[in-house]
């Protein structure tokens, strides 16, 4: 087939059956990541799963990674806009509302987590691209910075040490959760992170 056969035979949606293509492939890849991972995925599985075959896929999405950073990129724009309304309605230490907002949102979307972790196989860096991680990593940092005790000095800051220490306890604590570790004690997600605010207030009073 020559370029203008093949250009004839590749699909032309008009946009509103386009987004409705696009949302039926990352309903079905979001399925097919949570029960394999990014690693075991394929673009084959995923477009069974969205009842299509690869040809009505990759006019969409060049691969599973770009899918899989699509579903990443709606999940910390909704991640973030939760918790700068949180930040923003808090009249005192508003970057502990803000971090009890970011564990509030992935408490009740478990999946994100292990979808947020998509640079990380194990202790093996993989990521989804650079041009797509350094997109992700600004969307994250984003929401990272507000969790800091400190306002930061500039929109485009990165986070401060303040920040990056409530971003750690929070992840942990979502992975010890998540993995059933935290039944090793007594205490839930809430309480721990309300104990880890009344120690780093007392450190700071001291």
């Amino acid at each position: 087939m020559g370029s203008q056969g093949a250009e004839r035979a590749k699909p032309r949606w008009n946009e509103p059956v386009a987004a409705m293509k696009r949302d039926a492939i990352l309903a079905a890849a979001r399925a097919v990541f949570e029960e394999h991972g990014l690693d075991q995925a394929s673009m084959r599985v995923i477009a069974a799963r969205a009842g299509c075959t690869t040809g009505a896929v990759y006019p969409l999405f060049a691969s599973k990674e770009h899918i899989y950073a699509a579903l990443l990129e709606q999940s910390l724009a909704a991640l973030h806009e939760r918790v700068a309304a949180a930040h923003a309605r808090a009249r005192v230490r508003p970057h502990e509302a803000a971090a009890k907002a970011f564990a509030g949102y992935y408490l009740e979307r478990p999946y994100e987590v292990n979808l947020g972790l998509y640079a990380f196989d194990g202790l093996k860096r993989l990521g989804v691209g650079k041009e797509s991680d350094r997109t992700l990593n600004d969307a994250l940092a984003a929401t990272v910075r507000l969790l800091s005790p400190r306002p930061p000095k500039t929109r485009s800051a990165a986070p401060d040490a303040g920040a990056m220490a409530v971003f750690a306890q929070l992840i942990g604590m979502l992975v010890l959760h998540l993995s059933g570790r935290l039944t090793l004690g007594n205490a839930g997600p809430a309480e721990i992170l309300n104990q880890f605010f009344i120690q780093q207030r007392a450190a700071q009073q001291e």
